[in-house]
Formats: C-alpha cells, sequence, structure tokens
C-alpha cells in the first residue's frame, strides 16, 4: 500500500491534504471512514474507489458508483442506506468491499475528489452524530509517504499553500549547524522544516537547565538530570520529523573542519569566537556561503537593552563578513557575559533563516544586504553593506 501515486495527482492529493486515511491499492484508491451499524455502533470500514493508472496520474475507473467494505452501512437510528447494495468486488488478495453505493448528482461529479468527499460525507456524517470524536480525516500524517522526500510524514502545509514547487529548492541543500545552545536550536527548529537533504548538527556541550529556558521545546526533568550532549538531543527530537538530521557531539576547531566536508550553507551559531576565524577561512576556500548570528544584551537601569546580528558570507562578498564578526577578545568575553532570552534567540535564529530562504530565492529579495541588526530599544532592523 502506498500514497506516493496519491501524491502526484494534483486532485487526489487534495484527500491527503485534508487528512484523509487514503492509500492505494491493487487499482483502487482506499478510504478508511467510521460508519454506523444496524446496532447504532460506530466502527471503521473503507470505500473503494476503482482507478487506473495513466503515467504518474490516476484516472478514474467509473462513473458515479464506489464500494463499501463492511456490514449495512447505516443512518444514526440504524436504518440501513437506501444508497447501498450488496454488490462483493475483490479489491486484493485480503481485502474485499461488500457493497456497491450509488447517489448520483443532475451534473454528474466534476472530479474524483468531489465524488469521493460526497460519499465519505454521506457515510461518516451518520457516525459523527452519534459520536462526535468519529472523523473521516484523523490525519494523513502516518501514511507512507514518497521515498525521495527527507521528511519522516507528508508535508501538507506546502501542498495545501500551493507552494511545492517553489520548496522543491531546498532539495540538494546539506546544512551544518554550529552551536545549539540558543539561536542554534531555533535555526533547526525551522530548517527541520523544509526540503534540505540533510542537517548536521556539531556541538560538544551538554544540554542543562540554562538551556532548556532558551531553546525551543519542553524537555523532561528526566531528559535534564541526564545532561545529555546538545547535538544528540535536538537530533533525537528533530530526526522524528526530518530523516536527514544527524549529529556530532564535539566541538568544530581547526583540528575537525572535515566535519564541513560535502555541505552546500552552514550557520554559525557558537559562543565561541577564537575558533571562527579558522571555520570562516575553510568555508570561503571552499566557497561555501554562511551566516553567523549574535547578541549582546545587557541590563542598563533596570530594563534589557541590545543587538541582535545576522552576517550573511556569501562567494563573491566575503569582506562584510570579516569586518563585522566579533573577533577573539581576551580581556572581555562579552558574548559570555551577555543575557540571553529565548525571545531574541528565536528572532535571531528568525532572521537568519529568512535571509538564508532569500539566498535561495525562495523568498522574493531586493535588498541582498551581508549585515542585519536588530535594536531592541527602538524595535529597528538596519540592513547594511559594506563599500
Amino acid at each position: 500500500m502506498s500514497t506516493a501515486l496519491l501524491a502526484r495527482d494534483p486532485d487526489l492529493s487534495r484527500l491527503l491534504d485534508d487528512g484523509h486515511d487514503v492509500t492505494f491499492v491493487a487499482g483502487h484508491v482506499i478510504i478508511r471512514i467510521p460508519y454506523v451499524t444496524e446496532n447504532r455502533t460506530v466502527t471503521n470500514g473503507f470505500l473503494a474507489h476503482p482507478v487506473t493508472v495513466a503515467g504518474d496520474r490516476l484516472v478514474s475507473g467509473t462513473d458515479h458508483r464506489i464500494w463499501f467494505s463492511g456490514s449495512t452501512p447505516c443512518n444514526e437510528h440504524g436504518c440501513p442506506l437506501t444508497l447501498a447494495t450488496s454488490d462483493p468486488r475483490a479489491i486484493a488478495d485480503d481485502m474485499q468491499a461488500n457493497f456497491m453505493l450509488s447517489s448520483k448528482p443532475p451534473d454528474g461529479y466534476p472530479d474524483q475528489y468531489t465524488k469521493i468527499t460526497a460519499y465519505v460525507r454521506i457515510v461518516a456524517d451518520h457516525a459523527h452524530a452519534l459520536d462526535p470524536s468519529a472523523t473521516p480525516t484523523p490525519g494523513a500524517a502516518y501514511q507512507e509517504i514518497e521515498e525521495d522526500t527527507p521528511f519522516a510524514y507528508r508535508d501538507t502545509a506546502t501542498s495545501r499553500a500551493g507552494i511545492t514547487t517553489i520548496n522543491r529548492r531546498f532539495r540538494g541543500q546539506r546544512i551544518v549547524i554550529v552551536g545549539l545552545g540558543g539561536s542554534g536550536s531555533y535555526i533547526l527548529d525551522q530548517v527541520a522544516k523544509t526540503e534540505v537533504d540533510s542537517i548536521l548538527l556539531i556541538d560538544g556541550d551538554t544540554f542543562d537547565n540554562h538551556n532548556a529556558f532558551r531553546a525551543p521545546g519542553a524537555p523532561t526533568l528526566d531528559a535534564l538530570r541526564e545532561r545529555p550532549p546538545k547535538a544528540a538531543y535536538f537530533a533525537s527530537i528533530y530526526a522524528n520529523m526530518h530523516r536527514g538530521v544527524a549529529s556530532c557531539t564535539q566541538y568544530l576547531d581547526e583540528d575537525s573542519l572535515d566535519l564541513l566536508d560535502g555541505t552546500t550553507f552552514v550557520f554559525l551559531a557558537s559562543d565561541d569566537a577564537a575558533t571562527k576565524p579558522a571555520i570562516m577561512d575553510w568555508l570561503e576556500a571552499h566557497d561555501v556561503p554562511f551566516i553567523d548570528v549574535g547578541m549582546g544584551i545587557d541590563q542598563i537601569d533596570g530594563h534589557l537593552s541590545g543587538l541582535l546580528r545576522v552576517t550573511t558570507s556569501l562567494p563573491g562578498r566575503r569582506d562584510t563578513a570579516r569586518h563585522r564578526i566579533p573577533r577573539p577578545a581576551p580581556e572581555r568575553d562579552a558574548y559570555a557575559s551577555n543575557i540571553q532570552t529565548a525571545d531574541l534567540n528565536a528572532l535571531n535564529a528568525i532572521l537568519a533563516v529568512i535571509r538564508w530562504k532569500r539566498s535561495l530565492g525562495i523568498y522574493a529579495d531586493v535588498t541582498d544586504e551581508s549585515h542585519t541588526t536588530y535594536s531592541l530599544i527602538t524595535n529597528e532592523i538596519a540592513n547594511e553593506d559594506l563599500p
């Protein structure tokens, strides 16, 4: 059983987007639905819509008829539905439909989606009347998906929005995120929802209480007690959604730059300013684009104020990154002493991810800036490039 052909059909893919429990089996579109039995109990059966395969599409093999598998389908009062007649139909070796349903509107059905959903309502609405929790759209996330997708379940948000073609531009991208303490974890949260081929997480630190309060999600107390490596902790969570997430539980420095081999884009969200020059040298030498994020937040007169920074380094445009990314300052480790909060970490990450998507042509872009700052006190975003 598979949903791959359904997903490629612009008409029937709407069933998956709506959350129907639907698969393709032996020349039939199978839609599992709740229905009412003669003793007024709610149980589950399925509709079988015969189709033929024409190239990469499924073409309807019937007019207005559809088949139903289960005992006699009834209304909420236990009376058999008059549109159902006994007409067994073999689906597969272990599947058989018992009734043929016939309900023909005056002008027929304009497409397969309209036909199938009409029969779903005719049968399942009676079940919902008896049991409000009975639904024909339990969600399609658990269905089989195309083998070439990086996701563990269907991305119905993209297909429902009609931006599948645009989001295909993420394919071929191999992302590395260096540092998962604050902003890096929010970067992961966003990148994991895209169709990039792979996401490598690099961080040698452990996940502790203070990390939990400036990272996405809500870790359990038991998880915090174990003090797992940050990279492994976040990989275990986001691998539930994206099949390309992997982790490396060591720090990235000049001795481990081979971890970046094959990457197409890097997010630098580490607070280790000492190692950044060597990392940037490697990325520039290998023509790999990257974004570096940072923030400087201080407490002044009982208020928090400061700046968030997103610095973008693209091939052929490297000078801004070299001038804007802070260098090591032995006399004062500003990043470590500054305050970080979850909302500012998240905003810093979102600005970085939006800039990355603009560089890929996902979002429209007329500025193509290399350096962005957000001022907390004035609530202003400033873009600039060095001459």
